[in-house]
This record gives C-alpha cells, sequence and structure tokens, in this order.
C-alpha cells in the first residue's frame, strides 16, 4: 500500500495530485526524485578541495527532508540509497575510501536523530506554525545535531593531518547553514508547492516580481560592484535587508527563505569568482565569511515571518470566529448585545434591530436606557452599574419600548467579557420577551406571592443557622489570630491550627450552601439507591435552625445497618422537608417544654420507613382520608398543596404515605419507599468506619438541633 511507504499527510496537494497513481509508481518516482536530488547536493559539496569544507553541506537537507516524508520503517532504504552515489561520485583523490564510510554513518546517525525529534516534537515537522516549533528546529537542526556532528567529524579530519577546532568550525557551519538556509526552501518552495495555478491577485503578483527584482540589484550591488573596502560590515552589505524584511513581512516563510536562498546564489556567486568582500581571500577565509554573513541573517528573519504568519492566522481565526458568532446571534431566537469598557454599545444581533427598529449605527452614541419604561429606568441604571463596575453577572426585568411603542417586558441577563489574559473588555448579554409569561404570572399572582413569601420564611432560618455557625467560628478564630499576631513571638503552630480551623469551618458553608442550592434547583426524578440515613440527616440539618427559632427540640432515631432505599435523594428530602415544617406548625400552641418532633427510620417488610412524629394539635378523625387531597389544608395562610405534592412523589417511588394521631396528642406521618437490591459500586466497604461516621454525624445533628 502507498501508506507503507510514502507518506502524504505533509503534503497535501502534491499527495491529492499523486493519489490517482498506483503506489508503486508514487514510490518509484518519489525514489528517483531522492536519488537525483542527492547526486547533485553531494556532487556540488564535492566540488570544494579537501581543505576547504563546502560552505552548505546540502546532501544534510536532501537526506533529512526524505526522512521526514517517509515513515520511519522505511528510512533504512532512504539512508542506503546514497551510498552509491558516495562511493562513485568523482571527489578529490587524496580522500581516502574510509573517509567517505566515515562521513556517511556520521551524515545518517545526524538525519536520523534530527528526523526523530522534530517528528516528536513538532505536529507537521515541514511547516513551523509558532515560534516555538522554530525554536525547536534551530536548537535540534541547526545547533544540537549539528554541534554534537562536528566533534566526530572534526576527529576524522584530524586523522589526515588537519587542524581539529578549525575543522571544528567548517563542519558546523557547513551543517547549521545547510539547514538554516536550504532546508526552508525544501519545505516551502518544493513540498509546499501548490501544483495549480496562482490565484494571488495581479498586485500580488506585482509586488513579489518588485521585491524580486529589488532582491537582484542590491545583492548585485553589495557583492558584485566594486570598492575599495571589501570588509563584509561595510554599509552596502547592508542594502539586501529591506528586501529580506519585505519578504518576511509580506509572504510569510515562503517569501523569506525564497529571499535569503536569492541572497545565498548571489553571495556563492561573488565568493566563486573571489570579487567584492571576498576578493584576495583564501578559500577557507571566503566560506566561513560567507557562513557568518548569511547565519546572521537568516536566523532572525525566519523569526520574524513565523511571528507574522502567526499573527495572520490568530487575525483569521478572530474574524471567522466573530463571523461564526455574528451568524448564530442573529439567528438567535433572543436579543442579543455587547458593550465595551465605556459602556457603549458594540453590538446587537438582528432580534435586537428588529424589535427596536434602530441599526447597530443608531445605537452607537445613543443612551441604552432611553427605551426603557420611565418607571424602570432607574432600576435598571443601578444594577447594571454596579454590576459593570463589580465586574459581576446580573439579570433584570424591565419594561422596553418596542418599534411600533408598544412596551414590553423583558428579561435580561449580562456577564462580564474578559481577553485571554484576564483584562476586562465589557459585558455580553440577552434579552427575551416575558411579556406573555407575564401575564400568565398575574390569573396566580396572590397565590405565587403568599407562597414564595411561606418558602422565603422557612428557609431563612435554614440558611442563618447553617451559615452563622461556621461565620461565627471564622470570626472567633480570627480574632483569636489577631491577638496572637500582636505578641512578641507569635505560637506559629496555633496560628496554623487556627488557620486550618477557618478553612474547616468555611468548607462548612460552602457545604450547607450547595445543599440547600441542590434541594430547591429544578430536578427530574433520578431513582437510584441511596443512605436513608444520610438523607434524613441532611433535612434535620437544613431545618435546625428554624426548630431553635421555633424552641422545638428534634430527636433523631435512625435504625442503624439499614438497607440502601431505592428512591430520589432530592424528591425525598422534599416529602420529609414539608412534613417537619407542617409539624412544626402544628406545635405553635403547644407548650415549649412540650414541642419535639421524633423522626424515626427503620425496615418494614421489605420497604424502608420513615415517621415524624409531633406533639401537635393532631387531626380531625373526619378529616384524616383528605389531608392528601390538592387544596386541602388546616393553615389560615396554607394553599394546600404540600401535602398533595408529597403523596404524588411517594406513589412516583411505588411507596406508601399515610398519618394517624397519637393517644398522647399530636400526629405521626408516615412513607415508605422500597429497599435498593444492590448498592452503588462506589460505596465505602467498611462498615466500621461507616457505622463511626453514621454515629457522628449523629451526634453533631443532637448538638446542634437540641434547644
Amino acid at each position: 500500500m502507498r501508506s507503507e511507504i510514502y507518506s502524504q499527510q505533509h503534503i497535501p496537494v502534491l499527495g491529492d495530485k499523486l493519489a490517482a497513481y498506483p503506489a508503486f509508481v508514487v514510490n518509484l518516482i518519489a525514489f528517483c526524485l531522492y536519488e537525483t536530488a542527492f547526486y547533485f547536493a553531494y556532487r556540488y559539496g564535492m566540488t570544494f578541495s579537501h581543505a576547504t569544507a563546502s560552505p552548505f553541506w546540502f546532501p544534510d537537507s536532501v537526506l533529512l527532508c526524505a526522512l521526514l516524508l517517509v515513515r520511519p520503517r522505511w528510512w533504512w532504504v532512504i539512508v542506503l540509497a546514497p551510498l552509491p552515489i558516495r562511493l562513485t561520485v568523482e571527489v578529490p583523490p587524496d580522500i581516502p575510501l574510509w573517509f567517505l564510510l566515515t562521513t556517511f554513518v556520521i551524515d545518517s546517525a545526524k538525519g536520523m536523530v534530527v528526523a526523530t525529534l522534530l517528528r516528536r516534537f513538532i505536529k507537521n515537522p515541514i511547516r513551523f506554525d509558532s515560534v516555538r516549533e522554530l525554536t525547536l528546529f534551530y536548537l535540534i537542526a541547526v545547533l544540537l545535531i549539528p554541534v554534537m556532528s562536528a566533534f566526530l567529524g572534526a576527529q576524522a579530519r584530524s586523522l589526515l593531518g588537519f587542524d581539529y577546532w578549525s575543522d571544528w568550525e567548517r563542519w558546523f557551519l557547513g551543517d547549521a547553514l545547510a539547514q538554516l538556509v536550504i532546508t526552508p526552501v525544501i519545505f516551502y518552495w518544493i513540498l509546499g508547492v501548490q501544483w495549480r495555478l496562482p490565484t494571488q491577485s495581479s498586485s500580488r503578483l506585482i509586488e513579489a516580481g518588485c521585491l524580486i527584482l529589488g532582491l537582484v540589484v542590491a545583492g548585485h550591488l553589495a557583492f558584485f560592484e566594486a570598492s575599495s573596502s571589501a570588509a563584509l560590515t561595510e554599509s552596502r552589505f547592508y542594502a539586501p535587508i529591506p528586501f529580506l524584511i519585505w519578504a518576511a513581512l509580506r509572504f510569510g516563510m515562503r517569501g523569506a527563505s525564497g529571499a535569503i536562498f536569492v541572497t545565498a546564489v548571489i553571495a556563492i556567486g561573488a565568493a566563486f569568482h573571489g570579487i567584492g568582500p571576498f576578493r584576495g581571500q583564501s578559500p577557507t577565509d571566503t566560506a566561513i565569511a560567507l557562513q557568518h554573513f548569511l547565519l546572521l541573517r537568516a536566523a532572525p528573519l525566519f523569526f520574524v515571518a513565523v511571528l507574522i504568519e502567526q499573527k495572520r492566522r490568530m487575525e483569521g481565526s478572530l474574524r471567522e470566529s466573530e463571523k461564526r458568532f455574528r451568524h448564530m446571534a442573529d439567528t438567535a431566537p433572543v436579543m442579543i448585545w455587547m458593550s465595551g469598557v465605556d459602556k457603549r454599545c458594540e453590538f446587537v444581533n438582528k432580534a435586537w434591530i428588529e424589535f427596536t427598529g434602530l441599526s447597530l449605527q443608531q445605537q452607537h452614541g445613543r443612551s441604552w436606557v432611553e427605551g426603557i419604561y420611565p418607571e424602570d429606568r432607574r432600576h435598571c441604571h443601578d444594577i447594571c452599574n454596579s454590576s459593570f463596575e463589580a465586574r459581576r453577572p446580573f439579570e433584570i426585568e424591565y419594561r422596553l419600548r418596542r418599534h411600533d411603542g408598544v412596551y414590553r417586558w423583558m428579561l435580561e441577563q449580562g456577564v462580564p467579557r474578559y481577553e485571554g489574559d484576564g483584562e476586562f473588555i465589557g459585558f455580553v448579554g440577552s434579552a427575551i420577551d416575558i411579556t406573555d409569561r407575564k401575564r400568565a404570572e398575574e390569573a396566580n399572582q396572590n397565590i405565587a406571592h403568599v407562597s414564595r413569601l411561606a418558602v422565603v420564611g422557612e428557609l431563612t432560618a435554614m440558611v442563618a443557622h447553617e451559615i452563622n455557625q461556621p461565620l461565627g467560628a471564622i470570626l472567633s478564630n480570627a480574632e483569636a489570630a489577631e491577638i496572637l499576631l500582636e505578641s512578641e513571638n507569635p505560637p506559629l503552630e496555633e496560628i496554623r491550627e487556627i488557620l486550618s480551623d477557618i478553612r474547616k469551618n468555611d468548607l462548612r458553608a460552602d457545604e450547607a450552601i450547595r445543599k440547600i442550592r441542590t434541594l430547591l434547583r429544578k430536578h427530574e426524578l433520578q431513582l437510584q439507591p441511596l443512605d436513608l440515613n444520610e438523607m434524613v440527616e441532611d433535612v434535620l440539618r437544613l431545618v435546625a435552625g428554624d426548630a431553635i427559632r421555633r424552641r422545638i427540640r428534634l430527636h433523631p432515631n435512625l435504625s442503624p445497618r439499614l438497607p440502601w432505599a431505592f428512591g430520589d435523594r432530592i424528591y425525598l428530602q422534599q416529602v420529609l422537608l414539608n412534613l417537619i415544617i407542617n409539624a412544626m406548625d402544628a406545635m405553635t400552641d403547644t407548650p415549649e417544654e412540650a414541642r419535639r418532633i421524633i423522626v424515626r427510620t427503620c425496615m418494614v417488610g421489605d420497604d424502608l420507613e420513615v415517621t415524624v412524629d409531633d406533639r401537635g394539635h393532631g387531626i380531625n378523625t373526619d378529616k384524616l382520608s383528605s389531608i392528601f387531597h390538592s387544596f386541602y389544608t388546616t393553615k389560615s395562610d396554607g394553599m394546600g398543596l404540600g401535602l398533595s405534592i408529597a403523596s404524588s412523589i411517594i406513589e412516583m417511588h411505588d411507596g406508601r404515605i399515610w398519618a394517624d394521631n397519637n393517644q398522647e396528642g399530636g400526629a405521626t406521618f408516615h412513607f415508605s419507599v422500597p429497599a435498593a437490591k444492590e448498592r452503588p459500586q462506589d460505596t465505602s466497604t467498611d462498615t466500621n468506619l461507616n457505622v463511626q461516621y453514621r454515629s457522628k454525624r449523629r451526634t453533631d445533628i443532637r448538638e446542634i438541633t437540641t434547644v
């Protein structure tokens, strides 16, 4: 199969063209191209004398590119294929066979190490999509591996009588410059070439032509013009730099690599003819001067090119993201807006424009409160401004004038926007028309108002008790720590313990809030195994504050080692909470010393049963069969829905709920649910530890709920 040898993933355009041919044809063409390229690269490199190494060791670039395109299992073919070329190409007569074989081994090992590391650390090793990837290429292919291979190469040349460190420098610079100058050219002008007619605009092509012409003229001026000074530090040798920067800024890595290559060709031509800055220099000095000149210009230029390409990709991604956002915003069934740090409108979607009849341009410079109902303006202005200054989300209801002059009720929500670095850049929000919902809520306004007051009244004591205790402990610990810190030698260990207690109480307050929110949120019935005693304990902790306020004692009597129940924790908590609140309401006229509620759990047959026993006024015998019906209540301010809802919940659990009067006064409510067939998989199997934990929780509850 083609994928066995030839990998198309890094050159998709060329891969698409070759996909129509049989696999062996593709592999044969690729192999022949590789052999041909290596032949000319090696022949050029060996045209220099043995005493003067090539300023570019071109075979390294050809070998590396081939290794990056071929799957590692076939690397042995790529490595061995150039050996006949190395042994048959005419070389200077003073180069022995053992030296040719040694350099073959060094170059092969060097190429495989570089290819392995580039494949490992760069997603697409024949393109540089970020400064990080270019830096990795420099470190691996241009610096580290050439440095190490230069030690081996210089050692081999020293056996022929050459100076070790001079040869080390030439060997390193030849390898490094080839990877720095030649390899990117192969990446971007051969492997990454688009095999179709260019789609650039005429102005783009004209600009490229002017750039090439200017670069050639500047290069000729720098390297071929006669001058009394031939040093590379002369000002005229900076003439190509503006064109190099132009190529990087306007054409990215492709332009930068091409421009460096053109400059290198011109400089090499001058070096071969011994003119310009290379007049009168030895071949060795010429090669070193050329290497330093190109090395110092190519490396920073490629960084500029990659930065430019990365910036363009980010800008393109942002434009595409903004385009998608605007499309989604315009098709969304809500009104969407965005504001900047100056609180001015930056964007509104199509729904907002259609509602208000004002375009985005008309929204600019216009106060956003102008269309709000006069009585709602002050409230909206205060909420939005305070939320803006505090950088916090907000939600408001107000009336907004439609394009036809009619005011409609809106529910608006806004959240702060931040840049990736955390900088605040404004708000984004949405608004929906809730006029119909508001009208529907008015057929139930009184009932909803009474219900809301009742729930808030009941939960206020619960929340206050659950939060005040840890907050009080935090305050006491903080005051104690403050006193200790004022001492001459503060006891750090005690202060650490105080800080640990503060943290524990903070987590306790957070857990209390989480449980209350969980209890109140909208929830779909989910039947699963649960610890019934633990569920009862959580509810008792919630109502403990209300019980203290009402001077009522709570007595949990929970049967140990109960099997797990099968039910929905949130819904069962709702049932138990309703029964306990009703029990506390029933003891309003009961003497304080007699006010008590006993909550029991036990196993009855195959079911688990929970009972709530109070010392209230009891239930009329003739009404016992009606208390679970809708709208039946004995409270003057009750709606008669609590017990009806509780009955429906227990029925959904395949359970049973009932009530009876106590002989000594008061009433007892019961409900039962089925036992679970098995325990949850993640439940602790350490029975002793579980029992100890439950025992401690029950002790905590007694300490909290006993008046």
